[in-house]
């Protein structure tokens, strides 16, 4: 998450409001007060919010726009029943609440303090980190009838070859009843004799690159 996020105050005109998003390249402003111990969040506010609170005729992110355009405040349009997750909420369960409610920021509240916002991009960029997809690493993904023994075979074969591996992840072939991809990130492409070792173990590499 971003910490510390930028806030903007409800009395805040619309269209400065406007301005500030296009000055920032903010795609939502997070609306809160002033509390006791830190920031209350009063609201949410995304550029579609601002466009919809704009005449037709004008753009709010253009160079027409001044302070004053549309003098209304933001608490007259900002969302205010906002969905929140606390720090500890796993990457994962964030991921599913982006998906069903069909929203892309998330503010982080705790204790009733807003600490935080977690955007989309956060959690693309977390994903990409988890997978070593921009390790440019040596990928191996291989399929199996079993989580357990394909992780303790593939470690067993990369400490008597003294290969690091960087990260791991298995999921499972829908399609197919029993059968698991597991997906491995090496510093260094495997050797020809650690494959066979795998397949003579039952195991089907399905690509490596």
């Amino acid at each position: 998450m971003t910490s510390d996020p930028v806030t903007v105050p409800p009395a805040l005109t619309i269209s400065a409001a406007a301005l500030f998003m296009a000055q920032h390249k903010f795609r939502h402003l997070l609306v809160a007060e002033a509390a006791a111990k830190g920031r209350k969040l009063a609201g949410l506010l995304s550029k579609y919010d601002l466009a919809r609170a704009f005449p037709n005729h004008l753009n709010p992110f253009s160079l027409e726009v001044a302070d004053d355009t549309v003098p209304q405040p933001i608490s007259t349009i900002m969302v205010r029943n906002v969905v929140t997750v606390e720090p500890y909420c796993a990457i994962e369960e964030a991921a599913r609440i982006f998906r069903t409610r069909r929203i892309n920021a998330l503010p982080v509240i705790r204790a009733g303090v807003l600490v935080g916002i977690l955007t989309e991009s956060d959690v693309f960029d977390a994903m990409l980190n988890m997978t070593g997809a921009d390790d440019h690493a040596i990928r191996l993904v291989v399929e199996s009838d079993d989580v357990g023994k394909t992780l303790t075979l593939i470690s067993q074969l990369a400490e008597q070859w003294r290969m690091d591996i960087l990260d791991a992840m298995s999921f499972r072939n829908h399609n197919l009843e029993n059968r698991i991809f597991s997906t491995f990130h090496f510093p260094t492409r495997p050797n020809e004799r650690f494959l066979q070792q795998l397949r003579a173990h039952g195991i089907r590499i399905v690509k490596l690159g």
